[in-house]
């Protein structure tokens, strides 16, 4: 990993990027703004609080905070599907709950003999990688490739109504597949193989 401490400090920019392409889609709302600045205060304090958890290893502290910045890059791109559900607290709830569970799943499947990412070497992989593999293909072709004029084709013959809904899921999914992909990544490197205490 090289320098915890500098990676740390360069981890910050992306949740500060991913706040700010997501406070203004689909529209600026404060709630969302506040929900972000304070996630991003908390970011900013874990590194002091953690270094006193662990003061005879302050890499780990670094290693942590970086790990969350990650978990935090990933879930600011929930925003957009929160904020066109905002008005019904049940489904965001559901949303947030999915998400997290997800986080909880990925480390199950790092426990399981042949999980689905990063399996050992000496391990096949299962059918449902490859699966798990082709889902953000999938994702960026259904998103229209982030190509700024198929989209804007396709909100101008299907409407904002549902184009809003439909691209903050997409987003959404994109999310919720990296979180399973960075909590396996952490698990498989931070427990398993024990590199938080190197």
């Amino acid at each position: 990993m090289g320098n915890p401490f500098k990676a740390m400090i360069m981890g910050y920019f992306l949740p500060l990027l991913a706040a700010g392409i997501v406070s203004i889609v689909p529209d600026y709302d404060v709630l969302f703004v506040k929900w972000a600045a304070a996630i991003f205060v908390i970011l900013l304090v874990m590194p002091i609080v953690l270094s006193f958890r662990f003061p005879s290893n302050k890499q780990k502290a670094y290693r942590l905070t970086l790990m969350f910045q990650l978990y935090a890059f990933t879930f600011f791109f929930t925003f957009p599907m929160l904020k066109m559900v905002k008005d019904n607290i049940l489904f965001q709830f559901l949303l947030i709950i999915v998400f997290i569970s997800i986080y909880y799943l990925a480390r199950y499947d790092q426990q399981r003999e042949v999980p689905i990412v990063y399996p050992d070497e000496d391990k096949e992989k299962k059918w449902i990688a490859y699966v798990y593999y082709a889902i953000p293909i999938l994702l960026i072709i259904l998103g229209f490739g982030g190509n700024y004029i198929i989209t804007r084709t396709a909100f101008q013959i299907f409407g904002d109504e549902f184009m809003f809904p439909y691209l903050s899921f997409i987003l959404y999914l994109l999310s919720c597949w990296l979180l399973f992909l960075l909590s396996s990544v952490a698990y498989k490197s931070f427990v398993k193989e024990g590199y938080l205490e190197k």
